[in-house]
């Protein structure tokens, strides 16, 4: 099998070369920015690459085009419904249609949209995509499992390249279906490494919790959580039954990966710099949030060239800090349309939830929790069998929302994902939805 990967290592770089070597010409330049981002000579990179965006957007995107000669202080940051409701505003007129490629959001923040990348664009994200898996051991042709909702689409030009990367369709992750991957992943005696969506590997790990199971020798690597949050239990969980290390990745599909934890077990995460400008805003006004503080993230996009997103609020929630001389993500919330309040109106993390949830856990097949109204909060329960704790739960619910909040328990046969492969543990339909 190594000699097989070898293989492919050799076939990706030397077609890449055949095409002009865009990819390792831009994997390089990312790792020499990452070595060090705030040396002075990749300060200077980061500006230049900064600049040659901006110029760009203000002479060739009418949305910018009142921003020239401005700094990029200046620039407004962008919403979500903004960009839809003047779609042609911000296409670049150096660009036809036909030469770009179409990238589709799921929705999940209630408004499902498209937008267009360049083929320099497609690139980097190509060079981003193997330089983070870089991170956590992986190299060109090692096997990659990949959880999510595969809906039949085909595999884009890396993926076709690598030529190892098994499919795992987590449409329907029944017990039945769980037990079938895990006997594909025994009888695969290869070195392999996995990325699935976050909820998708706590399903997992719940069904071995049920299962009794001990810790399982499938030579997997290494894991990453992507598109949602990571918990407490699925990392502890994922590193006992597997015997490796799991990092969260934090990225979209608009723009790619932003940031992703390091395998060190430090629970921030690190800012892709060399693709991005990652800043922190208020939460209610654009003004730049304080170290620390919790607040929107706004993100730069450094190399989409035909539809430029310059501070574009990602409506995810989150804080930065420190790391030696790097500004790091100290945490990522999650959607801000999803943040939940107690009952007198002070933010609640999502993460206060899950502890909760998991004291039932092998009672629970899914579970939701939606705030509804101001003092009132609905939690969604499909269980395997008859729920007796209701009272204990209501009451680990207002020991942190209040003693006055009004919960519901409501029991329901499933809990449907989203056309994206996720399946929202936290909600919020009481607070108005600002992106």
């Amino acid at each position: 099998m190594a000699i097989g990967n070898s293989i492919r290592r050799t076939g990706f770089w030397t077609i890449d070369s055949l095409k002009g070597g865009v990819t390792k010409k831009h994997y390089r330049a990312i790792n020499q920015i990452m070595a060090n981002p705030n040396s002075e000579t990749n300060v200077a990179r980061r500006s230049a690459i900064l600049n040659d965006l901006l110029d760009h957007a203000t002479k060739t995107v009418p949305f910018y085009s009142k921003y020239r000669q401005e700094y990029f202080d200046v620039f407004p940051v962008v919403q979500k419904n903004m960009i839809v409701n003047n779609f042609d505003d911000f296409k670049s007129n150096r660009f036809q249609t036909k030469e770009l490629y179409k990238v589709t959001t799921s929705g999940s923040t209630g408004i499902p949209f498209f937008l267009f990348i360049n083929q320099n664009k497609k690139n980097r994200n190509s060079a981003d995509t193997l330089f983070f898996l870089k991170n956590v051991g992986y190299n060109i042709g090692d096997r990659l499992y990949f959880l999510r909702l595969w809906k039949g689409e085909r595999k884009n030009t890396l993926s076709k390249l690598l030529q190892n990367i098994v499919k795992v369709d987590i449409s329907k992750m029944t017990d039945d279906f769980i037990d079938n991957l895990l006997n594909d992943l025994r009888a695969d005696k290869s070195s392999k490494y996995c990325i699935g969506i976050a909820s998708s590997l706590e399903t997992l790990c719940n069904y071995l919790d049920k299962t009794h199971s001990k810790g399982l020798n499938l030579n997997i690597k290494s894991f990453i959580a992507n598109s949602e949050a990571l918990n407490r239990y699925t990392k502890k969980s994922i590193e006992k039954y597997f015997n490796a290390p799991i990092v969260s990745r934090y990225s979209n599909e608009e723009q790619g990966i932003i940031a992703q934890q390091e395998i060190n077990g430090n629970e921030t995460f690190r800012i892709n710099w060399a693709s991005y400008i990652v800043e922190i805003f208020n939460m209610e006004k654009d003004i730049p949030a304080k170290l620390g503080e919790t607040g929107r993230i706004v993100v730069t996009d450094l190399f989409n060239y035909s539809m430029p997103l310059i501070r574009y609020d990602t409506g995810d929630v989150g804080s930065m800090k420190l790391a030696g001389k790097e500004l790091v993500l100290a945490k990522v919330e999650g959607r801000k349309m999803d943040l939940i309040y107690d009952t007198k109106g002070e933010l609640i993390s999502s993460y206060s939830i899950y502890p909760i949830m998991h004291l039932y856990y092998n009672q629970l097949k899914q579970y939701q929790f939606i705030q509804i109204g101001q003092k009132k909060y609905l939690i969604k329960l499909n269980v395997h069998d008859k729920f007796h704790s209701g009272t204990d739960l209501i009451n680990a619910f207002k020991s942190i929302l209040g003693k006055d909040a009004q919960i519901t328990i409501e029991f329901v046969n499933d809990i449907p994902i989203l056309s994206s492969g996720k399946r929202k543990k936290v909600m919020n339909t009481f607070k108005v939805k600002t992106n």
